[in-house]
């Protein structure tokens, strides 16, 4: 955004940071979503909100329910034109407590009588790498429900759609945005061990329930997609390693 002709505020619980990229020409306001002090502040004189502040943890009811629920009121009174709000591809269908509060969500968003667009992405390349990362701290072999079905995104693509989606205007539910490739953790995992040369052998863990057998169904990929443009291995060898 900064790069853009916009004026650029950035609203964070924490201080600006001393070497922060953004210069002088990006403001900083501080604000908490917990207590609702300085988000009035932080909205007044904007044109556009975007909304990426999420819990997936302890904290998620206060941040990702009424935080997206004060963000908005506080919105709507100051006249924002445009109200994006990030979400995430399957929260309807896989029954994780996390995904339910990003539902909450996006219906405040709806109901909150400010222009929206909400975008939903596929989990990213960062999350699988960590996940990967930490299965093969194990001795010998790599445990993994290996048949999770995913399509997973690279960020970077997902920030450039979230720039055309905010510059373009309110457009509702925008086509939801995911990698380049329907495939399986395991498929996943092992390119993660080659790119990486880790001699190891990835060994199926299987797991019970609803959120397992959605994750298996591919409940997180998409129908119809507006495809990122990096493929898994080459984000892989793009990484330090």
């Amino acid at each position: 955004m900064r790069k853009t002709t916009h004026g650029v505020r950035v609203a964070s619980r924490q201080p600006r940071p001393v070497d922060f990229p953004g210069g002088a020409t990006v403001e900083w306001a501080r604000m908490d979503f917990r207590s609702g002090s300085g988000i009035a502040e932080a909205v007044e004189g904007v044109e556009a909100v975007l909304h990426a502040a999420t819990v997936a943890g302890f904290g998620s009811e206060a941040v990702d329910v009424e935080g997206t629920r004060r963000l908005a009121s506080a919105a709507r009174r100051a006249g924002v034109a445009h109200f994006v709000y990030p979400s995430i591809v399957g929260i309807d269908t896989v029954p994780l407590r996390y995904y339910r509060r990003k539902q909450r969500a996006e219906t405040i968003v709806r109901e909150s009588g400010v222009p929206w667009t909400i975008l939903r992405a596929t989990q990213f390349y960062e999350l699988v790498d960590g996940l990967i990362g930490a299965a093969a701290r194990v001795p010998f072999v790599v445990p993994l429900p290996t048949a999770f079905r995913g399509q997973p995104v690279a960020a970077q693509d997902v920030a450039r759609r979230l720039q055309r989606v905010f510059e373009n205007g309110p457009a509702g539910r925008a086509p939801d945005v995911c990698g380049p490739e329907r495939t399986t953790l395991g498929a996943l995992a092992r390119d993660w061990l080659a790119v990486r040369r880790v001699q190891k052998r990835v060994v199926r863990v299987p797991l019970p329930g609803r959120v397992a057998r959605a994750f298996r169904r591919g409940a997180c990929t998409c129908e119809k997609p507006a495809p990122g443009a990096v493929r898994w291995r080459t984000w892989l060898e793009e990484q330090p390693p």
